[in-house]
């Protein structure tokens, strides 16, 4: 299986994600900038960038989105069910 790598690699979460209240549901590669948000538009602070090792840890189907192509995007309803490719919106 391929792998998003560095581990450390900076990428952008909303503070969903990054306070782990919320699972990734939506990925998107905007600009060639990785961003790991919930889905929702809720957000009462800025996001956070962290090392994206310390997310596929918490989530390793994350890597199955290693070769997403810049400005594209994929979703998914909940952990498990499959990802749907879309252009970043």
């Amino acid at each position: 299986m391929n792998k998003i790598e560095p581990e450390n690699l900076a990428v952008f979460v909303c503070p969903h994600v990054f306070d782990d209240s919320r699972p990734i549901l939506y990925v998107c590669r905007e600009d060639g900038d990785w961003q790991f948000l919930c889905g929702h538009d809720d957000h009462d602070s800025d996001g956070h960038v962290i090392g994206v090792g310390h997310l596929t840890q918490r989530d390793p189907t994350l890597n199955e989105l290693a070769e997403l192509k810049v400005d594209w995007g994929a979703e998914r309803e909940h952990i498990g069910s499959k990802w749907i490719l879309t252009q970043c919106k």
